[in-house]
């Protein structure tokens, strides 16, 4: 986008104004977000309709990188609340579950 502002004096976070097209793309689009060096940090959408399953299998795809960037950014001298694990022990135990049923398909 070519309207980005420079961030602020926090570098926690940073502000981009999009004028009315630009809107309405972000609307109707998924938006990535890469690092100057090309990482891939994010993906901002909306919940698409499992219309299809390539549908589900891309948001799945990028759910799951967006997951990836969250546990980058927690190191080893992050204690995590009980409850956080325990969600992220639900989701593990329910991909285990899909990855044993689609091997038996």
């Amino acid at each position: 986008m070519d309207n980005a502002t420079s961030p602020p004096a926090s570098p926690a976070s940073c502000i981009i104004k999009l004028d009315q097209s630009q809107y309405t793309f972000f609307q109707q689009s998924r938006l990535v977000i890469h690092s100057p060096e090309g990482k891939f940090l994010t993906v901002v959408t909306r919940p698409l309709p499992n219309k299809t399953d390539d549908d589900a299998i891309y948001q799945l795809y990028c759910q799951v990188h967006l997951l990836e960037v969250l546990f980058d950014e927690i190191n080893e001298h992050v204690k995590l609340p009980q409850w956080a694990i325990n969600g992220i022990a639900r989701v593990i135990d329910r991909i285990d579950g899909h990855f044993k049923k689609q091997s038996s398909m």
